[in-house]
């Protein structure tokens, strides 16, 4: 929590975090597959030191929350969780799990994290429900940006984190960065 307190308070629009569902029903942020050789989602609340996802809702009033759900399957939990909060996006690599959200008819936006490149993505993540694209910064290309533009998708690159590649980004026109260095590029950002 400490660390999105920071971005926001060094000038960040908001952040980015990865949830999990732990095997006793505790849905939490977490980044990684396993934990000492175990699927994340195998163990309990009391193995995974992780903050919990309840706890991110005092942010959901100071910028935008990208919430990446690393695997589905537990979208009526996720619901429960989070579906009243403001300022947030509910992305995922698992495509099934945004088509799934998109056919409860969830109040809040859904997004597309990709690794690599989708053919036509703008028509693909129409397709799945989703209304905002978070590709590899790698794969960003004028093209992308204005085809996602013309369909009112915003295209947030994830983890660029260098000053000349968020110079690339933004002459394409992409609608923001997800960095591991907030500040540093808020202050890249300013002098701009």
């Amino acid at each position: 929590m400490a660390s999105f307190e920071a971005a926001l308070r060094a000038g960040a629009d908001g952040f980015e975090t990865d949830l999990r569902l732990l095997s006793d029903g505790v849905a939490v942020l977490f980044h990684d597959d396993e934990l000492n050789g175990h699927p994340v989602e195998t163990l309990r609340s009391g193995d995974v030191p992780a903050d919990r996802v309840r706890d991110l809702a005092r942010f959901s009033s100071l910028g935008t929350m990208i919430l990446e759900v690393k695997r589905g399957g537990w979208e009526d939990k996720l619901i429960e969780e989070v579906g009243s909060w403001s300022n947030i996006v509910v992305a995922s690599f698992d495509h099934s799990l945004i088509a799934s959200l998109s056919h409860r008819d969830v109040a809040f936006p859904l997004g597309l994290t990709i690794g690599g490149v989708i053919v036509d993505l703008p028509e693909y993540a129409r397709r799945t429900g989703a209304t905002w694209i978070f590709p590899d910064y790698h794969y960003v290309s004028a093209d992308l940006v204005a085809a996602a533009h013309r369909e009112k998708m915003p295209v947030i690159p994830w983890t660029p984190n260098r000053p000349g590649d968020w110079q690339r980004l933004a002459e394409m026109g992409c609608d923001g960065v997800i960095t591991d260095v907030p500040d540093e590029a808020v202050a890249w950002r300013k002098a701009q």
